[in-house]
């Protein structure tokens, strides 16, 4: 939960690695807003979850990269790009 849906969006745009779709039982790290994507055909007033979550599922790349693909997506989503 980040406290602000727009916030969440902009880092799941921001991501490289972590692709931006629901979980089919892949290898590969995903990330989704499951209040627009897989739980979009519930109404807001019976959802449980917070319309600003953001799920990873953790695959099998390299650990180092993943946590720099995080950080550039909290940077960016943040208005503080890292330079390139």
């Amino acid at each position: 939960v980040t406290g602000s849906v727009e916030f969440s969006r902009r880092f799941c745009d921001a991501c490289r690695i972590f692709k931006t779709t629901v979980s089919f039982g892949s290898v590969n790290s995903l990330c989704e807003m499951p209040c627009t994507m897989s739980h979009a055909s519930i109404p807001s007033e019976k959802r449980t979850l917070p319309d600003d979550l953001v799920r990873l599922s953790i695959g099998i790349e390299d650990v180092r990269d993943l946590i720099s693909d995080l950080s550039h997506a909290l940077a960016v989503a943040a208005g503080n790009p890292p330079p390139s």
